[in-house]
């Protein structure tokens, strides 16, 4: 029941307790979206535990259908937004040593199935990028919860030009060398070639 707590305060604002080993796990997956060779957008899907799942269903499903009408996405959405100020949506993305601007949230989806709730949302860079030079950071600067990939399929690609291959790679509680946590839960880089 605490662990459902931690991370229904951390979306819904209620007094954070900061955690060294963070409980609630929610697992990750991306995807990079590519034009031309380059990165347009970042894609990322969290899917939360069985019970903060049963916890936000009774907090944003007003009418109780396991499913989120576009008034109840809103509050949903307004709530992540409020509680993820210093990470945007607990991601960041760096080229070289720069931190990229926070890239334009749209798509943002929730999704019931089986009683797990599920966020989806796409992060629109400003301009395309050399997908060689981008490492994408997810992290809580709180450290509340535990960001995880999932085991299949961590990483999705899709729009690569023609001849071209990437391979991601995924750095799992690696140290942060540009100042910030700690730890970063999840690092993603990419090697493209063609």
């Amino acid at each position: 029941m605490m662990r459902a707590l931690a991370l229904a305060g951390l979306l819904i604002g209620w007094p954070l307790i900061a955690s060294a080993h963070p409980e609630d796990a929610v697992l990750i997956r991306l995807l990079v979206g590519m034009d031309n060779g380059k990165v347009t957008h970042i894609g990322e899907s969290w899917t939360f535990d069985p019970s903060v799942s049963k916890w936000l269903l009774q907090n944003f499903d007003a009418n109780s259908d396991d499913k989120f009408e576009p008034d109840e996405l809103k509050k949903v959405l307004e709530a992540t937004r409020e509680n993820t100020p210093d990470s945007f949506f607990y991601t960041r993305i760096w080229k070289g040593q720069t931190q990229l601007p926070d890239p334009k949230l749209y798509g943002f989806q929730a999704t019931v199935k089986d009683g797990v709730v599920t966020l989806a949302f796409a992060l629109a860079l400003a301009v395309p990028e050399d997908p060689n030079a981008l490492r994408i950071e997810m992290y809580d600067p709180q450290n509340l919860t535990g960001l995880v990939p999932v085991e299949d399929n961590p990483v999705v690609l899709r729009g690569t030009r023609k001849g071209q291959t990437c391979v991601p790679n995924i750095a799992v509680m690696k140290p942060d060398a540009h100042g910030g946590p700690d730890d970063i839960p999840i690092a993603l880089t990419l090697a493209c070639s063609g």
